[in-house]
């Protein structure tokens, strides 16, 4: 024990015993003094004053308890493996989208989230042949088909979409082999197939790039972004029996030093999916099988060894995309829903001075008006804000307002402006309702930027927020739309 709790303990019992002396002692007078009326009667003022102090000290030492006893730290259990990472992320990004008011917009990412959802329950395995044009990609995948199915006693079923084919493995795995649309492919319909082509490769959960010679640099490209996205890749040599062995290895060993900080040697693999007809003696052409064991051999193996791994990490970053675009809709709903609140609060504190004219604009009345639109700009972006809160924001961004002269320099441009456009008499009536919605417009845009940074007004504050909206705010051509909406809701 420590010196300092020790010299507390002393304390604490020191004054403890003179308070047991004094108790005891006035106890003892207690008693006496009830006892010269009646013995019974002191006996029991006795036992019900003792029962009280017993009452009394357990709660103390109670409380005193729970305030010295060792603080135990909440422990929270954050998901580790990788699946029930998946799982959560997944969940998130549905949370979001359920959050989307447009309902095409919602429709189709929720139509992702549930395809997502299912391939983890299913434990279906994405494999994706992509490249380019006339490499053999669907040659490839047929003899994959073909060989694949007859190695693993599985049945095979196609669907339209994508021409992807479903492998039924053993143990209810499956895995979905997709043959992609190739690249470079010329015309405006060979941009929209290139595209559709990245987007589906983005998908795989094990990607074939397929090549048939050396890298290009068309190729290069797109393989290292993939392979950057954390997609596990395996670069595929289709069409090697058109190359001597010489030839063949010498590929080989180029394609390893091109690609030796994006893929292993194991997973460079040369095959012939279509391998070209030999003609026999009597003239007639015979078509040898496809060469393709040592693919299917490596793929079995990372099905094997890596497969939970591997959809996990799709599912996770699928989610994740899922979750960005969610949350870039929610910021444009948001951005809708908070200029609709700024535009309808203007034109509400403007009608109420141009009713009844001031000589100069109302600050208090501003903050008033300024402290409700805050409250509801908050709820847009999911935070309660307390009346009280509102009521400081908005008096501290009304004398920010004051303190650069803003409110001045709004009421002399609109001015000015409303007399170069209207007649005079008319200007000065609307000057003050037009000038205290352009302050309640700046108002609002600047609390937009604070909920959208999280209630923050940045490195430079309030006043670098205000004086930034004020500027955009300012230009010649929204000004004359402002003005002309001015006249059009005051002047009636």
């Amino acid at each position: 024990m420590r010196r300092p709790y020790i010299l507390l303990a002393a304390i604490a019992t020191l004054i403890s015993l003179v308070l047991l002396l004094a108790t005891v002692g006035s106890l003892a007078q207690l008693y006496s003094a009830t006892a010269a009326i009646s013995p019974l009667l002191a006996q029991l003022v006795l036992a019900i004053v003792l029962l009280l102090l017993f009452a009394a000290l357990a709660v103390v030492a109670r409380y005193a308890w729970l305030f010295l006893r060792p603080k135990r730290s909440r422990t929270i259990t954050l998901p580790t493996a990788p699946d029930e990472v998946a799982a959560v992320s997944l969940q998130a990004a549905q949370q979001q989208v359920g959050q989307i008011e447009d309902e095409i917009a919602r429709q189709a990412l929720a139509i992702r989230s549930e395809e997502l959802a299912k391939r983890m329950a299913q434990q279906t395995f994405q494999v994706v042949a992509f490249g380019l044009g006339s490499t053999g990609k669907t040659a490839l995948v047929n003899a994959l088909v073909g060989e694949m199915a007859g190695q693993v006693a599985a049945t095979i079923g196609t669907t339209q979409k994508e021409h992807t084919y479903r492998i039924a493995l053993e143990q209810g795995k499956e895995i979905l082999l997709t043959d992609t649309p190739g690249l470079l492919e010329a015309g405006v319909l060979g941009e929209e197939r290139a595209a559709t082509a990245k987007a589906l490769a983005a998908r795989a959960d094990l990607l074939l790039f397929v090549i048939d010679n050396d890298l290009h640099r068309a190729e290069y490209e797109p393989l290292q972004m993939l392979m950057k996205m954390g997609k596990r890749s395996l670069l595929v040599f289709n069409k090697c029996d058109r190359y001597l062995p010489a030839e063949k290895e010498q590929i080989l060993k180029r394609l390893r030093e091109r690609t030796q900080t994006l893929l292993q040697p194991e997973d460079i693999i040369a095959v012939s999916a279509l391998p070209s007809p030999v003609s026999l003696p009597d003239g007639t052409q015979l078509q040898p099988d496809p060469e393709i064991n040592p693919l299917i051999k490596r793929v079995l193996t990372i099905l094997k060894k890596e497969s939970g791994a591997l959809m996990a990490s799709n599912v996770l970053l699928q989610s994740e995309q899922l979750s960005e675009e969610a949350r870039t809709l929610l910021s444009t709903q948001r951005q809708q829903q908070a200029e609709t609140i700024v535009d309808r609060y203007q034109w509400v504190g403007a009608g109420v001075l141009a009713a009844t004219p001031l000589p100069v604009v109302d600050m208090l009345a501003t903050a008033a008006v300024n402290t409700q639109m805050v409250i509801e700009l908050g709820r847009v972006y999911g935070i309660e804000v307390s009346i009280e809160e509102a009521k400081a924001l908005a008096i501290s961004l009304t004398k920010t307002m004051a303190g650069l002269s803003i409110a001045k320099g709004a009421m002399k441009m609109l001015a000015v402006g409303l007399q170069v456009n209207i007649a005079t008499a008319v200007a000065s009536k609307l000057v003050q309702g037009a000038s205290a919605a352009y302050l309640t417009r700046i108002a609002g845009k600047s609390f937009i930027t604070y909920f959208q940074a999280n209630q923050d007004w940045g490195d430079g504050g309030i006043q670098a927020v205000v004086a930034q909206q004020y500027q955009l705010n300012r230009r010649d051509e929204f000004v004359k739309q402002f003005l002309r909406h001015a006249v059009e809701r005051l002047g009636k």
